[in-house]
């Protein structure tokens, strides 16, 4: 399984690298290719701890991997790749959801304190942009602001959850 996250703010040529690897079965690291005359088969370690052997600098697919891509919709990708992909959109998270996010995250105090910004987070105008870790980021600081300072943490959320899709 692989996991390319945010393939819309990757290199230009990555969602075709990836599309020729899955087509042809294979991919090259290069530089196992520049020392193949020299080490035709190297021994790398896996995410499992264990050794595979990669022959030529090319690793070769022995199953059809599963490829998870995310992006945010910033640029368009090849058709002949999206055909070989299944879409799903997600929805904004609605208030359980994102109350078990800050608890996941933050834990349940967080949640009960934070209500007014996971308030405002849920009231935001349609189509207006606020990403959930906008939120964990305003909940976490305003949490540790000191309880005196008021106007102090109102600004810190301000900054913080301000729509991603409007110019400072």
């Amino acid at each position: 399984m692989l996991l390319v996250d945010e393939l819309d703010k990757s290199d230009l040529d990555l969602p075709n690298d990836l599309l020729n690897a899955l087509e042809e079965g294979e991919f090259a690291i290069p530089e196992l290719e520049r020392i193949a005359d020299r080490e035709p088969v190297v021994d790398v370690l896996t995410d499992d701890g264990r050794k595979a052997a990669v022959r030529g600098g090319r690793v070769r697919c022995t199953t059809f991997p599963f490829i998870v891509l995310t992006s945010n919709g910033e640029r368009d990708f090849p058709a002949a790749l999206l055909r070989r992909c299944i879409q799903l959109e997600l929805e904004p998270p609605g208030e359980e959801q994102l109350t078990a996010m800050v608890e996941a995250h933050l834990g349940s105090d967080a949640a009960i304190e934070g209500r007014d910004l996971i308030e405002r987070f849920l009231g935001r105008a349609p189509g207006e942009v606020i990403a959930a870790d906008q939120l964990l980021n305003a909940l976490y600081l305003t949490q540790h602001a000191p309880r005196a300072e008021r106007v102090t943490r109102e600004r810190i959320a301000e900054m913080l959850m301000r729509p991603l899709d409007r110019p400072r």
